[in-house]
Formats: structure tokens, sequence, C-alpha cells
């Protein structure tokens, strides 16, 4: 086994070991979808050369990867129906908090995540975080537009007029993007479809002969 072979290894171990933690503690104390969430991000993690997840305790990568989790989705807030606290987290694996929160800040800047970072945190926080500009300059919650819930109090008409053109842009070149994936699906379902054809007369021919 070559070296980069026997890296790529030991990165898929570890990467397996800290999920399994990241269920077990999540099996307790957070919801199916926050796990996903930390899983997801483990397994990025794992891709990166400028990061190594093989170096370090497990169980502080594990703490550190559901601290970013749980800042990303507020669940330090108590008002959040997942409220959990950092001694939590870090009684659980056994860990200190300055150590899982440095480790947790390295993570974030590594994997360029901010509040509101889609796939690691829930659709409405996501939302309301992510925000389009117009070519006028108006700013608006990407929220408002999958809602199509529009407040206009602070434009006038034509300003108002200018915004719903962008968000009705907007939405049809998203839905074009979908229509698109569709199309291309219904291809490659064809082409699988054909080969199976050819291959199954193919064996036919062969018990013909």
């Amino acid at each position: 086994m070559n070296k980069f072979s026997k890296e790529k290894n030991d990165k898929a171990e570890r990467v397996a070991k800290i999920n399994e933690m990241i269920h077990s503690f999540c099996g307790e104390h957070l919801t199916q979808e926050l796990e996903g969430y930390a899983v997801k991000l483990c397994e990025k993690l794992g891709r990166k050369r400028i990061i190594n997840i093989v170096r370090g305790k497990k169980e502080i990568w594990a703490a550190s990867i559901i601290y970013v989790v749980a800042r990303l989705n507020f669940l330090f807030d108590k008002q959040n129906e997942n409220y959990i606290t950092v001694d939590t987290i870090c009684n659980y694996f056994g860990t200190k908090k300055s150590t899982i929160g440095t480790k947790a800040t390295q993570i974030e800047k590594t994997c360029n995540l901010n509040i509101g970072a889609e796939g690691y945190c829930s659709k409405e926080i996501s939302d309301s975080f992510t925000f389009y500009q117009t070519p006028e300059g108006f700013i608006i919650p990407k929220r408002l537009i999958d809602n199509r819930e529009f407040i206009f109090e602070f434009v006038d008409g034509v300003e108002a007029r200018e915004i719903q053109e962008f968000v009705d842009e907007k939405r049809r070149v998203e839905e074009e993007k979908i229509k698109k994936r569709k199309e291309r699906r219904t291809e490659i379902n064809r082409e699988i479809a054909k080969k199976k054809r050819e291959n199954k007369k193919d064996q036919l021919d062969l018990f013909s002969d």
C-alpha cells in the first residue's frame, strides 16, 4: 500500500469512528436532522487536505463538530427547542470548553462556515441569513422570495415593481435549473434502460447459438 492509499484509509477509519461518536451523542441529545448536519461536516473534514482529521483525539473532533453544528443552529439559546449546553457536549466527550471552542473556530474557518450555511443548519435559519441584491441595489432575504411574501411599505410603486421583477426572474432561473436536472435524469434513465435491453439481447443471442 502506497503512502497516499494509507493516508486515505486512515482518514476513512477516523471519520467512521468519529461518526459513531456523533451518532451516539445525537441519539441521546439531538434530532436526526441535526445529526445529519454533523455527519456531513465530519465527512467534509475527512476530505480536507489543509486540516488533518487523523491528528488529535477523536473525542475532541466529535465534540468540536457538534459544537459547530450547535452554534450554526443556535442550540445554545435557551429558547431553542433543541437547546443544549457546552457543558453537555464537554461532559459527554470528556473535553474542555476552551479546547473544543478553539477547534470549532478552526473548523468553521477551514470549511468557510458562517451562520446560515446551507446544508449545515435548518432551511429556516439558512433562508433568514441568505440575501439577494437586485440590480437596483435592493437587499432581499431569500425567505421572502421562497415564501412569496413581500412587504413593500418601505419603497414606492416603481421600486416595488423592480423588486418583484427581480424576484420573478430569480424564481424563473431556479425553475429552469430544476427542469434541466429532471430532463438530464430522464435521459440517463433512458440510456440505462437501453443498455439493459442491449445486454439482455446479447445474452439471448448467445443462448440461441
